[in-house]
């Protein structure tokens, strides 16, 4: 079977988005007093916010930096 020539570009951009989820969550919460840590994740479990909400939102925005 032959190797997809994309193969390592697509890995090195799956890497860069799963990086994004951590950073959303954690690491650009540290200073931030609006959102801290841990209100997306409480959010989520108390049901005010889903995480599909989320993807459409990332995904329309990514969509709109695209274009």
């Amino acid at each position: 079977m032959t190797e997809d020539p994309n193969a390592e570009i697509i890995e090195t951009i799956k890497i860069t988005v799963e990086d994004l989820v951590p950073a959303l969550l954690w690491d650009d919460r540290k200073e931030d007093q609006e959102l801290p840590r841990g209100v997306i994740e409480d959010s989520i479990d108390a049901g005010i916010i889903t995480i599909e909400e989320m993807v459409v939102w990332f995904r329309d925005a990514l969509i709109g930096e695209c274009q």
